[in-house]
């Protein structure tokens, strides 16, 4: 099963998937505001950062910003770098306990399936996972430019979040830094399996690009304490589009546009400055 890729992610990209693009600049919910924040009051929030990236474009400038602002805002964070980006990871995922996730990993829009692709580490084989392929839940993909030879992985589809992943979501705010992440069936998929807002690009970008604009985003959410349509509107004012692609930053559903996001209660003035890298 042949893909392609461009930049940061597979180019099965054929068209934009527009959600409402006025709600992230122009929408304010005074009277409807929640709070993203841990269950227990008293206890830090967990986030995780999975960085399937710092294979092919680390960036270690990035994962020391993205983790010094999570923690900030009273998250404890975990770190996955790319070679524990794995099927099994994905699947165990929402039972981890995570308050937000940040998803750089490679992505894309399969049109045959009518769904994103998110890429793991692990090599390509149809040997494995055998149901879930046949099920469209695990495809395979490949990142360009692809000469004959170069490998292919495994990647996850909506399908997988929906019916393979194990657990659900404590109202997760999902930052998706990958290729077309917002596009059809995918924010619909991981708010249906607990998460309470996501949000992504509707076509392809560049890992610079993308980079600047999480960081932007999370300074926007976990420092200003701006809503989530307004963090994603003043990201888009700040970094604007990027030159090539054109790609725009959207979150969904649109209700969530009103909340905020916090990691701890506001009593607690110390907590621990420890990110853990997951073996």
């Amino acid at each position: 099963m042949k893909r392609s890729a461009s930049r940061y992610g597979l180019t099965f990209v054929t068209g934009v998937f527009f959600l409402c693009f006025a709600a992230c600049f122009f929408l304010n919910y005074p009277d409807q505001s929640a709070t993203l924040c841990a269950e227990n009051q008293g206890t830090l929030a967990k986030a995780a950062i999975v960085d399937h990236l710092s294979i092919s474009h680390p960036n270690p400038a990035f994962v020391k910003e993205c983790t010094a602002l999570l923690q900030r805002a009273g998250f404890t964070v975990d770190y996955y770098p790319g070679k524990k980006v794995t099927v099994e990871l994905y699947r165990n995922l929402p039972a981890r306990g995570y308050g937000l996730i940040v998803f750089r990993v490679h992505s894309a829009y399969i049109d045959k399936y009518l769904s994103l692709a998110m890429f793991t580490s692990e090599r390509y084989t149809r040997q494995r996972y055998v149901y879930e392929q046949l099920r469209n839940r695990v495809a395979c993909g490949y990142i360009q430019p692809y000469n004959d030879g170069d490998a292919k992985y495994l990647t996850i589809t909506d399908k997988f979040v929906r019916f393979s992943m194990k657990g659900t979501f404590d109202d997760t705010l999902i930052v998706m830094m990958g290729c077309a992440g917002i596009k059809k069936y995918a924010p619909k998929a991981f708010v249906q399996r607990g998460a309470s807002a996501y949000i992504g690009w509707d076509g392809l970008v560049s890992a610079g690009h993308t980079d600047r604009a999480t960081i932007r985003l999370l300074k926007h959410l976990l420092v200003e304490g701006q809503t989530i349509a307004g963090a994603v509107g003043k990201t888009m004012e700040h970094v604007g589009y990027e030159s090539e692609y054109k790609s725009t930053l959207l979150f969904w559903p649109i209700e969530a546009g009103a909340r905020t996001v916090r990691g701890r209660d506001n009593r607690i003035e110390k907590v621990a400055r420890k990110i853990k890298i997951l073996n």
